[in-house]
């Protein structure tokens, strides 16, 4: 890669010499700066690629002016300045037109039709939620409602004791909490009390601790980090004795030892910023302590700036910044004193220096700088290193930012994240936070996922141990795709390529994959799994992602079929990880990791690893992460709210969720159709019995639901193998079959047995016997041989009936052999039972002819 970087460069520097030579850029390109040709593609595309901004001069772009003087197209907002953005920008919050018009609050500040405004901050929220007993306008306007809360229900629906929520009537004394305040499973007919039931909570390992409504690992406890998210797991009664690793609070609460006398109180009570060593003064900075690279001691001890040396101004205060012997000559003037670039004379001497987009290599030769590679995050995705500079582009289905050609945004579609918030799962619209009821009546909405292009929903009901479907057109009508009491899917996704859809199932400790139709069920990873918990998949690179916060915490990669498996990041990167999402983009992956309160990246083979953010208050108990643009959004166990940071620095970080949420949304993802981009099915002209995905490297790959095997003589075809109706007897040695059992003996030379040398009488007469059949058989042939070859005996044809040849030879017949009879040669099938699929035919018929197999 290096080699291939330092070409690149050499072949540049040629070209742009060969410019500098001839005095003309190719007729390709365009002259710029001077030194530089740069494409015409890159004429007036609206980023200047010219320092002097030659490129997008108004002199140069007439296109521009006819485009303004024919205005914009149906799809796009024409701004007050005359730009044209898509409509989509428009009212997104962000100034796309540069004098704010596409922002104006005119045209943004009304709500659609079925929508409540928020008095204070005029936020759009669903019709629906006003007087439901939640507070979901951050000024709760929305349960301003006294006189709703007398307004009598429908037969089917049931309204709290406290704060006037509303829940089906089917949800009342079913054993489970749905109200805050319990009012649904009291006075119950069934119940023994009235007493509030709560929601049951899960069953934890020996090795867990019961955390809420979830499990963390024993090793997490009394550890000085809150991972419950009430803190409960960092109780001093439960901490009465902190690790030897820990610094012990006043109040019993653990932290870690490094994290006394820092300046800040991770004590509740501060006592971990007490009794502190006073650290000594910093020495004052005195005028011989002079940075010499930067500055200029004069003898009187006082330290200037280099750039005031030989400016005719007395700085030093006896005229020495300005003597002969400070300024000395201009070396510069006699062949720029060597340099490729730029030659500063000194006082004492001269340097070289670079342009901006090169960096000095040596003394004197100025090299290019690849921002490209140097820089993350300098192009939002596409990025095309030049001679001293760099240019931006976008991908299929982006286009450049207006006011920031170096970031990409969507052309088309409106961007929402679709988060679980247990009762129901929500949009939120990413432009004005307009945010809504997808699906309502959700028991405890977990993990989701979606099919854009048939606008689908699946999510997991981790109370109702339920994975199910709907279309986001019609809610009410919903199918259970998957069924069990031992079912839990912490995490869900679709490959939407394929029809696949794969999830974590936390309970019995695998990753599951089952057909779109639900028809075929396959456990793709089954095996020394910890505690699986998100999971993405990428279709069109043919992988599988998912995170591990067991006993030994670590990223996996694995093929769609589950081969091909590896830890692709492993401690000390992930100590808790929890979600993970993937950049189609730039082909990397994002993870939020729960201990370490962080959000890290890298590339698709765990490679070039990075932390893009560290935040103990943001970051707390992150839980699911998304990435949509440039942005990252995640959710947060202990937070009600949504966040949001840009994905290469993790700066600009936005609390995104609009209003109050009544509890921590769960998993978030961000619904737009750029988030499942279109490509190739492999599997659409590939012919497989049942279960087909894509391999990375492009070649379709069929293989079998849970009870099937692929067969050896296609690899198309799922069959079914009946271990049962095979009987495999092994020859056992002779003498070792004792009492009904297999004894293997070995001798020793030790062992003194006469017996076992004396020769056995009945392999002698065999052997014998045998000698004695195979010299008569040789001598008919020979009898016969010669009689025919002297004439004695006429030629005569010999009529063998052999029903081989009207049925196959093929050698995959399994089970069956041919036995030499009397009269002919005979099949004799033993009984065994090859099934070609479901419905294949049993054949255990003698009269029956064998047909090819297909």
């Amino acid at each position: 890669m290096a080699a291939r970087r330092k070409m690149k460069t050499l072949i540049i520097l040629l070209s742009a010499s060969a410019g500098l030579v001839s005095g003309a850029c190719r007729s390709t390109e365009f002259p710029c700066d001077v030194n530089r040709c740069l494409p015409k593609r890159w004429l007036c595309d609206g980023d200047p690629d010219c320092h002097d901004g030659f490129d997008e001069e108004p002199a140069n772009c007439p296109n521009q002016n006819k485009t303004q003087e024919i205005g914009c197209r149906s799809t796009q907002f024409e701004c007050g300045n005359g730009n044209c953005i898509p409509n989509l920008w428009k009212c997104d919050g962000q100034d796309d037109c540069n004098d704010n018009t596409d922002e104006s609050s005119e045209d943004c500040s009304s709500c659609r039709p079925g929508e409540f405004q928020c008095v204070s901050d005029k936020q759009c929220i669903s019709g629906s939620w006003r007087c439901n007993g939640e507070e979901d306008c951050s000024d709760g306007s929305d349960e301003d409602c006294a006189a709703d809360k007398t307004t009598t229900l429908g037969p089917n629906l049931f309204r709290c004791g406290a704060g006037s929520m509303i829940i089906p009537s089917r949800w009342l004394c079913d054993g489970v909490g749905d109200c805050l305040d319990g009012s649904d499973e009291k006075a119950c007919g069934n119940s023994t009390s009235n007493t509030t039931t709560t929601t049951p909570r899960p069953t934890c390992r020996d090795n867990e601790f019961q955390c809420g409504d979830y499990c963390i690992l024993n090793i997490k406890l009394c550890d000085g980090d809150e991972d419950c998210p009430n803190g409960e797991d960092e109780e001093p009664a439960r901490c009465s004795q902190c690790p030897a690793t820990h610094f012990t609070c006043e109040n019993k609460q653990c932290v870690r030892g490094y994290l006394r006398c820092n300046g800040r109180n991770d004590c509740r009570d501060g006592s971990d910023e007490t009794n502190c060593p006073t650290p000594p003064p910093a020495p004052e900075l005195t005028n011989t302590s002079c940075n010499l690279t930067t500055h200029f001691l004069c003898a009187k001890n006082k330290c200037i700036p280099r750039d005031k040396l030989c400016n005719n101004h007395n700085d030093c205060g006896d005229w020495q910044d300005e003597s002969e012997e400070v300024c000395g000559t201009d070396e510069c003037q006699r062949n720029n004193g060597g340099c490729t670039q730029q030659c500063v004379d000194t006082r004492e001497g001269y340097y070289c220096q670079c342009q901006i987009g090169y960096r000095l290599h040596g003394k004197y030769t100025c090299e290019d700088v690849d921002e490209c590679l140097e820089i993350p995050g300098i192009c939002s995705q596409k990025c095309t290193n030049t001679m001293g500079g760099y240019h931006c582009s976008c991908l299929l289905g982006y286009m450049r930012d207006p006011r920031n050609y170096t970031r990409c945004k969507a052309s088309s579609g409106e961007p929402y994240l679709l988060f679980s918030h247990r009762h129901d799962i929500r949009s939120l619209r990413l432009r004005d936070r307009d945010m809504t009821s997808v699906v309502s009546e959700t028991r405890g909405a977990t993990a989701l996922d979606y099919l854009y292009n048939s606008h689908q929903i699946i999510w997991s009901d981790n109370k109702e141990n339920k994975i199910i479907r709907t279309n986001m057109t019609n809610t009410e009508v919903r199918e259970v795709l998957v069924d069990g009491e031992h079912v839990s899917a912490d995490g869900l996704a679709i490959d939407w390529i394929h029809n696949h859809i794969y999830y974590t199932d936390s309970i019995n400790f695998r990753i599951q994959m089952i057909s779109w139709d639900a028809k075929w069920s396959k456990a793709v990873v089954e095996e020394d799994l910890g505690q699986p918990r998100a999971i993405v998949v990428s279709p069109l690179d043919g992988y599988i992602f998912w995170t591990d916060w067991g006993s030994s915490p670590k990223v996996e990669r694995a093929r769609l079929d589950g081969g091909d498996r590896s830890a692709i990041v492993t401690p000390p990167h992930v100590y808790w990880p929890n979600g993970i999402t993937i950049d189609h983009s730039s082909k990397h992956i994002y993870w939020c990791d729960g201990k370490l309160n962080t959000i890290s990246k890298s590339r698709f083979d765990g490679s070039q690893t990075e932390v893009i953010l560290f935040s103990p208050t943001v970051l707390r108990l992150p839980y699911s992460i998304t990435v949509f643009e440039d942005r990252l959004y995640w959710t947060d166990w202990s937070m009600l709210a949504l966040y949001s940071a840009d994905k290469f620095t993790g700066g600009d970080i936005q609390n995104v969720s609009a209003g109050h949420l009544l509890e921590s949304p769960k998993v978030v993802h961000v619904y737009h159709e750029n988030r499942q981009p279109n490509g190739d099915n492999v599997c659409s002209s590939h012919i497989c019995s049942h279960l087909c995905v894509r391999s990375p490297e492009g070649i379709p790959l069929c293989f079998c639901p849970d009870g099937l095997v692929l067969s050896t003589r296609d690899s198309i075809t799922c069959v079914e193998i009946e271990v049962d109706s095979i009987t495999i007897t092994p020859p056992v040695p002779e003498n070792v079959v004792k009492d009904g059992r297999t004894d293997f003996h070995v001798d020793h030379p030790e062992d003194n047995h006469p017996e076992h040398d004396r020769p056995q009488s009945g392999m002698i007469l065999g052997v014998a016997l045998g000698s004695t059949v195979v010299l008569a058989l040789a001598a008919a042939l020979f009898v016969g041989w010669w009689k025919v070859r002297k004439g004695v005996m006429p030629h005569t044809r010999f009529r063998f009936p052999n029903p081989v040849y009207r049925k196959t030879t093929d050698e995959e017949m399994d089970g069956g052999g041919y036995i030499i009879g009397q009269d002919e040669l005979l099949y004799n099938p033993q009984g065994y039972h090859y099934n070609e699929g479901p419905e294949a035919p049993i054949i255990d018929d003698d009269d029956v002819p064998l047909a090819p197999k297909k």
